[in-house]
């Protein structure tokens, strides 16, 4: 109680800050928001994942913070001004929503469309007889007869969502890791490294002895070790969660235990940035943040353009691999605040980049007049604030910056355009070989909605997609090969100490029922789950006393899990596969 009570008034103390540091002529002009979904089902197990009520209402409370933030005029209530402080959006309807006014994208999963819809019902929730101008405005609610009607559910708002699956070029903006092949290979080759054998024994008992324990026969033998870190932790938070047994018998320690492995591995895994793919110096690891962050400027630099017109507010929803990438791309990770900068977010959280000025104009300011700022808040506990941290390695008085620095910072590292996306990741997807192959063209523009385009020679127009659902297939056969049980079993560094290992992640020698090859998710669409592995992070975590350790193998560092989401046909990910190329004669 007094931990939560001091974090609550050193939150207190931020925004105290942050409000005497605003301008009483500050204008927020736009706001790109990146959100992490609320909780869900977890991914192993017999429940096909899904939002779950706490994760529905972790996303409305976000919501309707943000409502608090951007589209209230009036003072804040107190338990919204202990989190964050009133920076209205100039221009944006307050009441009734504007789709025109606001960019939405979310992945293809149903626990994150169905937290992205919370998260606007928070935002702009039922409101009766208000319509917005751009809308027909009370117009067109109103008929010949005099008779006024309402949307249902007194006044429901109906927002517009993009839903991208990775067959969609935008969906590399809002998850640019899912069907990055080099991503995949580079977790992959880490496996067969000395690090990984030590990390590996240095945790193996904790691992089952905790399982055996707390989840007896629930997952297969081969599961548990570190190989599946976030996995478990994420099997174990869910029951911790909603199983009283459970809480009691896992506890907190444990719990913890389970979470600095998740959050060590994670962070390798997505935010080291010495790892390279097939060019060096190429931090592909942190791929996912490097396309975020240039939808972030592309976003923000359209609503400049316009004058304020488009992209008044931008909502993405997604996973967390973008997060730990961006945090360490922005120097964040590196920081005093570098632990909350380092550890997987809490569901629910949201970094913001928000578009403001100082001067005192009822005009858009010029761009040399206009700053940045960066504000992230890990979860949706009320004392949880949404602060602003510098970005880039400046001081903690940096906390704004002007936009064309910020540009310039961002170009240093952002991937701008889908093909080269293509080519660092050695993508095999069809949008892929569609921009591979036009004719003469290598590379497709880039708008500032993320929108690329590429022309084709005829013939070549012809034979793509033969030749990509051939290759495909292929690939999907040696995907079945390689992934699906090849079992390779490698000596440790001391015989007592030997280490299990199943290439196909989850097919063990022990299947179980709760133990999905590919699980189908109501929309239809496929998720396999793949198990690879990471080099740990700089911050040793001690094994538990009760774990048995190989002799000279530290316990401080520990591996990883890669999510690889397979939802359309086009995306297998084979490492050093190829598509065939097209002859082009006729």
């Amino acid at each position: 109680m007094a931990s939560r009570s001091l974090r609550a008034l050193i939150a207190a103390l931020s925004l105290a800050s942050e409000a005497l540091a605003q301008s009483a002529n500050e204008t927020v002009w736009s706001s790109f928001a990146y959100v992490f979904y609320g909780e869900r089902t977890p991914l192993r197990g017999v429940l096909s994942p899904s939002l779950t009520p706490l994760g529905a209402q972790q996303l409305y409370s976000q919501g309707s913070l943000f409502r608090a933030r951007y589209l209230s005029n009036s003072s804040l209530s107190d338990e919204d001004n202990a989190i964050t402080t009133n920076a209205p959006i100039a221009g944006i309807e307050r009441l009734a929503l504007d789709n025109s006014q606001l960019a939405i994208y979310s992945t293809a999963d149903d626990y994150v469309v169905g937290g992205a819809l919370a998260f606007l019902q928070g935002l702009y929730p039922p409101v009766a007889r208000t319509f917005a101008y751009n809308n027909g405005g009370e117009n067109a609610s109103l008929l010949s007869n005099g008779t006024m009607v309402d949307y249902p559910l007194d006044g429901y708002q109906y927002p517009n969502i993009q839903s991208l699956p990775s067959t969609d070029l935008n969906s590399v903006w809002l998850e640019g890791h899912i069907a990055c092949t080099e991503y995949l290979s580079s977790s992959i080759t880490f496996r067969t490294s000395l690090i990984a054998e030590q990390m590996y024994n240095a945790t193996l008992d904790f691992y089952e002895t905790t399982f055996r324990d707390v989840f007896p026969n629930t997952l297969p033998n081969d599961m548990l070790n570190f190989d599946y870190a976030y996995d478990l932790y994420d099997y174990a938070r869910y029951a911790y969660d909603h199983d009283a047994s459970v809480r009691q018998t896992l506890n907190v320690d444990r719990l913890a235990i389970l979470r600095e492995l998740a959050n060590d591995q994670q962070f390798d895994l997505n935010g080291n940035l010495s790892a390279s793919g097939w060019q060096e110096g190429d931090m592909i690891r942190a791929v996912a943040g490097r396309t975020l962050a240039a939808k972030v400027v592309a976003q923000l630099s359209a609503h400049v353009d316009s004058a304020a017109t488009a992209n008044k507010m931008t909502l993405m929803f997604g996973s967390f691999e973008p997060f730990l990438a961006f945090f360490s791309l922005s120097d964040l990770a590196n920081t005093a605040s570098s632990g909350l900068f380092r550890q997987i977010p809490e569901p629910g959280s949201a970094m913001v980049f928000e578009l403001f000025s100082t001067v005192n104009d009822a005009t858009y300011p010029q761009e040399t007049e206009l700053w940045i700022r960066f504000l992230y808040r890990n979860g949706t506990d009320s004392d949880a604030p949404l602060t602003e941290y510098p970005l880039f390695g400046r001081g903690n008085s940096e906390t704004r910056m002007r936009w064309t620095d910020f540009q310039n910072d961002i170009s240093k590292f952002a991937i701008q355009e889908v093909s080269t996306w293509c080519d660092i990741c050695s993508s095999i997807t069809l949008f892929c070989n569609t921009l591979s192959y036009g004719s003469g063209i290598s590379s497709g523009s880039s708008d500032g909605n993320g929108k690329s385009s590429a022309s084709l020679s005829a013939p070549v127009a012809g034979v793509i997609g033969a030749v990509t659902t051939l290759a495909v297939l292929g690939l999907a056969g040696v995907t079945a090969f390689v992934f699906g049980g090849l079992r390779v079993r490698r000596k440790g560094y001391s015989d007592a100490a030997k280490r299990r290992s199943s290439l196909g992640g989850f097919k063990g020698a022990e299947k179980m029922a709760s133990d999905h090859d590919v699980s189908i998710a109501k929309s239809g669409a496929r998720h396999e789950r793949v198990g690879s592995w990471e080099l740990g992070g700089p911050n040793p975590v001690a094994a538990p006393a009760a774990a048995t350790v190989a002799e000279n193998s530290p316990s401080g560092l520990f591996g990883a899990s890669i999510r690889h989401h397979q939802r359309d046909d086009d995306v297998e990910s084979i490492v050093g596969a190829t598509p065939v190329s097209p002859v082009e004669r006729v």
